[in-house]
């Protein structure tokens, strides 16, 4: 998500993992994780003369908002009101040349389905242009590139939150992936990818949803009940999205 699309590209082996965790009340928090540490190790002495790089950051959109709330306030209404939907926000990225490890992770906290199904759309809308005006140090730059890449062309994975329909409550979980987004996905197929393709594996796909609840029964037999049946689990290649996307949809029911 937060990569240029070439990156993906030549990626071997990359697991891209959403995880919701559900609270009784609604609430939770979505994250996203990328681990590219075989992307590392692919590049490992291809430059000798290359300074080692170490990472470990944390971004706290929220905080970085609040640290520069009376410049933001100087911009148009509009521009704040775009800012302000980054709050929730949280990256965190771990890069270690010596251990040839390169981990990044999002993190979003929501109130409610409605704001878990907005996600996607408020990064999209949240122009990073001001805040440029406002960096000093190097976390805030890392930020900037960080949202400035989402305005690229970006996976559809990015998206992926607001291309269901999403319902949590005390009896059951749901997820049907909209009308829109299946259009899109069919027009989107690619006819010549076939399941023994070897570029099928290249990015790996998995949806982990943990309950308050226990697991009494799922409707998708490709889902995995988590071993303390409080959660399932999916995982699908690009061969299983591109040709089946209803891959993901789930009802999972609870028990009383």
């Amino acid at each position: 998500m937060f990569l240029f699309l070439t990156l993906f590209i030549v990626l071997s082996g990359c697991e891209i993992r959403e995880e919701y965790n559900f609270k009784e009340d609604g609430s939770g928090v979505y994250q996203m994780s990328f681990d590219l540490t075989e992307f590392m190790g692919m590049n490992e002495g291809t430059d000798s003369t290359a300074v080692e790089q170490k990472v470990d950051t944390v971004i706290n959109f929220a905080a970085f908002l609040d640290e520069k709330k009376d410049s933001i306030a100087q911009l148009d209404p509009k521009e704040q009101e775009e800012l302000e939907l980054l709050r929730p926000l949280e990256f965190e990225m771990k890069v270690n040349d010596s251990t040839q490890q390169m981990l990044m992770n999002l993190r979003y906290s929501f109130s409610n389905i409605d704001e878990l199904e907005k996600f996607a759309k408020a990064v999209e809308q949240a122009d990073i242009k001001p805040l440029k005006e406002f960096t000093g140090s190097e976390s805030e730059d890392e930020m900037i590139t960080l949202v400035d890449s989402t305005q690229q062309d970006q996976p559809d994975v990015f998206s992926m939150a607001e291309s269901f329909d999403t319902y949590f409550g005390k009896d059951k979980f749901s997820r049907t992936i909209t009308e829109e987004a299946r259009l899109r996905a069919e027009k989107q197929k690619d006819t010549a990818l076939t399941a023994d393709d070897p570029f099928a594996d290249i990015i790996k796909f998995k949806q982990v949803f943990r309950f308050p609840y226990r697991v009494k029964a799922v409707d998708n037999e490709k889902a995995k009940i988590l071993s303390d049946f409080k959660g399932v689990e999916l995982e699908a290649n690009m061969y299983d999205l591109n040709n089946n996307p209803d891959f993901f949809n789930i009802e999972v029911l609870f028990e009383e």
